[in-house]
């Protein structure tokens, strides 16, 4: 075994460990959770480490970084098995090389498959199927908070849908399979529109069969659209493309935005040039550059290296579908009037989906409802952490629901409040697996006990 000393860790956990692992069997693992005198509580578990929220610090205790466990193990034409700590970009060009895709959607190619199962994500669905990854799983393997190993397949549905989305509350996953699919291609069609009109289009965007996704930018007053329809017979796209969409999107803007707020310090100067920035990129984007592909082709075509310059904050928040076109009109005068006030802005557009309702996983956001979500992001942090309260406030106004791994800013009482009956429920299974609060931490403490 181990000890993690990577840079990524740091940053992810934002805490004071008293010893990073990284473990590379299960027997690994057990020894570790069994043994609280060499290894303190609480035991964190981590993938990429993507999460916004202090859901992975473990202040005192220890860290077990799963990236080590990245093995395929079995793979057939309907399912792979796979240890946790493989990304799902590199599981998702393991499969293309077989001409098969992983089920699911955007923005999850760098996250371990571990974290993107354990912890909730944004996937707009085609048609009306579950939008969370972790619906995918069939099966989970398990070292429980006392070292010992269980396994829960599909047909143990009620534990199946406590594990996913469970943080690593009620163990660590060592082993899961997940479903997959002969490679199918989908469409791509874009537009813009503009705040005011989108109060008309939002009710049939949550009705609408194809996967949507929407980038606001309040102060241009514009929505860049993009739905997604699957679409047989259609071409799959070319890769350079998605590799340039999403380098223009997820580097090469915010590494822009960055090196204009150290050449153009004044923001009443600078944001003008970050919308053009924004827009133009945006622009393109939707000027037929993209016109179809495939999960695996955006997967695959994920830019792989961003580079420390190219980083941003983001939170996200999810508000039911049904009233969404007011949510947005309202989130545009809450961004207007906050800049007014204080003179910081999000100087990226922010990204929404469309969520499907999801019951596979009893802590999943979009359990009840379909909801669409607001990720606000920002190359610029400084003045973010008011923007964030700002926006927790919001929300609460507007019946949002917090992720527990996206959204920095939510209260304790909010989030019980939206997560309710499931929360007491999913409550109760924790204690019982876990009497000993070994996987515990204090940012988890105020919603579990």
């Amino acid at each position: 075994m181990q000890a993690a000393k990577s840079l990524r860790l740091a940053q992810a956990t934002n805490t004071r460990p008293a010893q990073a692992l990284q473990p590379t069997s299960p027997g690994e693992i057990s020894a570790i959770l069994s043994n609280p005198r060499r290894y303190p509580a609480p035991i964190r578990p981590i993938g990429f480490g993507s999460s916004t929220t202090r859901c992975l610090s473990a202040p005192g205790g220890t860290i077990v970084d799963l990236l080590k466990m990245n093995r395929v193990l079995r793979l057939d034409r309907e399912s792979v098995t796979v240890q946790p700590g493989i990304t799902i970009r590199e599981l998702a060009e393991l499969l293309a090389a077989e001409g098969l895709e992983l089920f699911g959607g955007f923005d999850l190619a760098n996250r371990s498959v571990g974290g993107a199962v354990c912890g909730a994500g944004l996937d707009a669905a085609i048609g009306s199927g579950p939008t969370q990854f972790a619906a995918h799983v069939t099966s989970l393997k398990i070292v429980a908070p006392d070292g010992s190993r269980y396994n829960v397949k599909r047909d143990n549905a009620p534990m199946l849908g406590l594990l996913r989305l469970s943080y690593g509350l009620l163990g660590i996953v060592y082993e899961l399979t997940l479903r997959v699919r002969p490679i199918q291609n989908f469409t791509v069609q874009s537009a813009r529109v503009g705040f005011k009109d989108f109060i008309n289009l939002a009710p049939r965007l949550a009705r609408a069969t194809a996967a949507t996704k929407l980038y606001l930018m309040p102060f241009k007053d514009r929505i860049f659209v993009e739905l997604r329809q699957t679409a047989c017979g259609t071409k799959s796209g070319k890769q350079i493309a998605w590799r340039f969409k999403n380098w223009a999107c997820y580097s090469a803007l915010p590494s822009a935005l960055r090196s204009l707020a150290k050449v153009v310090p004044l923001r009443s100067m600078r944001y003008p040039i970050s919308d053009t920035l924004s827009q133009a990129t945006q622009s393109l984007l939707t000027k037929g550059f993209l016109r179809s592909g495939s999960n695996s082709l955006e997967q695959t075509g994920r830019f792989r290296h961003p580079g420390a310059g190219a980083s941003f904050a983001y939170c996200t928040w999810a508000f039911p579908a049904a009233t969404f076109g007011r949510v947005a009109a309202a989130y545009q005068a809450m961004c207007l009037q906050h800049y007014s006030k204080t003179g910081f802005r999000c100087d990226m557009p922010a990204v929404v989906f469309r969520l499907n309702q999801d019951r596979s996983a009893l802590l999943a956001p979009n359990f009840e409802t379909p909801m669409f979500t607001i990720s606000s992001l920002t190359a610029d942090q400084h003045g973010w952490g008011d923007f964030v309260l700002d926006l927790a406030d919001f929300a609460a106004k507007n019946d949002g629901t917090p992720f527990f791994n996206q959204t920095p800013g939510m209260t304790t009482k909010l989030a019980i409040d939206r997560y309710g009956r499931r929360l007491a429920a999913f409550r109760k299974t924790r204690r019982k697996l876990d009497p000993n609060d070994r996987l515990l931490n204090q940012f988890f403490a105020s919603y579990m006990i």
